[in-house]
């Protein structure tokens, strides 16, 4: 059936398109996935990856964003015109005669197009985003099967979608498809953790951790590293790391994609503000770090860095990482007290060039780097601080040290309590 819908007729480099909305249902009963055209099977094994649809994630993160959120928006889908030869586009200045002279030159770029019926729609960007309408709408993936903790939202279907239509050809469609999709930049890490608003891990690392314990100018929330002349004291990367070991410490493997209830995300921040306002206030070498905020304390914050493992990002990590492990319920149920476990911290001999750190945080005057290096790190740490171990993990992590260069034949230093 020909119907007539408002359009926006636009040309970029030698490929015109049209801008039209579209309900967010009729877009999912319109519009077919690549893997059903009949050229399939002529594409190259990477177009075909490429555009296979991982419904994984659109079950796990994009469906149940449109369906539980109600700020939930979505970008312009890249649409392809199969068999659209004869779609036409009437500008309004052919419909009304005397357009005031204001607007007579918009008045060629907008209009109605109009389709004849036989058309096919194939999206050329966003057919992640087309699955989940489907599933957001209807509550079931595509084997028709209840999506686990989705509830449908039958709004969805009524969200005006803004499309972006070019007529196909052949040439053009393959070549905008990859270039859409192969060179889109992935946002950073620092980048996803400063938006992220469902991960509640990521809040509580900015809201309670980077702001309130350790002061937002002392974070660095561009990198991932800190050079030499940085001022910060840590990363927002390090800081979200260590939170999310404290969390599912605590609370056993935390979601990080829907937040979780008001009652819990209190709890959720009251054990962080703990763990972080214990190790700040009264493991020295962070209280001096931490002591002056303002730029004043920029060179005690450098000076530590420099000379001290703790002044560093991937120690600071296996540090907390050490705590909890040290801290760990004993069969009895007992702990180490918070004063214990600083108190041994603050009798370690934290200096970069001490031999204790050679295998372990350093090698040679250059840091580690790594999450294995810094996993090993924290059984190192919570061995030497007195943690219990086990005959057979003693032998393991005697193991991993002497397999460090300039480790090999060494045994492990004795615990310092």
């Amino acid at each position: 059936m020909a119907t007539a819908i408002p359009a926006m007729k636009g040309k970029f480099g030698t490929t015109e398109y049209y801008l039209v909305t579209m309900r967010a249902k009729e877009l999912a009963d319109r519009l077919i996935i690549p893997k059903e055209l009949e050229d399939w099977d002529d594409m190259s094994i990477e177009e075909r990856f490429q555009r296979e649809v991982n419904y994984g994630r659109v079950k796990k993160h994009i469906a149940p964003y449109l369906a539980h959120d109600e700020d939930r928006f979505f970008g312009a889908f890249i649409v392809d015109i199969y068999n659209g030869d004869n779609v036409e586009f009437e500008p309004i200045d052919n419909i009304i005669s005397k357009l005031p002279a204001l607007y007579q030159r918009a008045g060629s770029a907008f209009g109605f197009l109009y389709f004849q019926g036989d058309e096919v729609l194939v999206p050329l960007d966003g057919q992640h985003r087309l699955a989940a309408i489907k599933f957001a709408i209807s509550g079931k993936d595509e084997k028709g099967k209840d999506i686990p903790g989705l509830s449908p939202n039958m709004e969805v279907a009524s969200d005006l979608c803004t499309v972006i239509l070019l007529k196909h050809d052949p040439r053009k469609a393959r070549k905008i498809f990859n270039k859409v999709n192969r060179y889109a930049k992935a946002t950073s890490k620092s980048d996803n953790l400063i938006t992220a608003d469902d991960d509640i891990v990521a809040i509580i690392t900015r809201e309670e951790v980077a702001d309130k314990v350790i002061h937002e100018r002392l974070v660095n929330y561009d990198s991932n590293t800190l050079n030499a002349s940085s001022p910060y004291f840590t990363t927002l990367s390090t800081l979200y790391e260590a939170t999310g070991l404290i969390l599912e410490d605590t609370f056993g493997k935390v979601d990080r994609t829907t937040l979780p209830s008001p009652a819990d995300q209190n709890l959720y921040r009251q054990v962080v503000r703990e763990h972080w306002e214990t190790l700040c206030q009264k493991v020295s070498l962070f209280e001096n770090a931490l002591h002056d905020p303002s730029e004043n304390g920029d060179d005690k914050r450098r000076e530590i860095r420099r000379d001290f493992v703790l002044g560093k990002p991937i120690a600071q990590l296996a540090l907390v990482d050490a705590v909890l492990r040290l801290r760990s319920e004993e069969n009895d149920g007992s702990r180490l007290s918070w004063n214990e476990v600083t108190e041994r911290i603050n009798l370690v001999d934290w200096r970069s060039d001490a031999p204790l750190w050679q295998g372990v945080l350093m090698s040679g005057d250059k840091v580690v780097t790594g999450k294995q290096s810094a996993k090993f790190a924290a059984r190192f740490i919570a061995y030497y601080l007195g943690q219990k171990t086990f005959p057979k993990e003693l032998e393991v992590l005697r193991d991993q040290y002497r397999g460090h260069p300039g480790n090999e034949g060494k045994d492990l230093p004795k615990p310092i309590a």
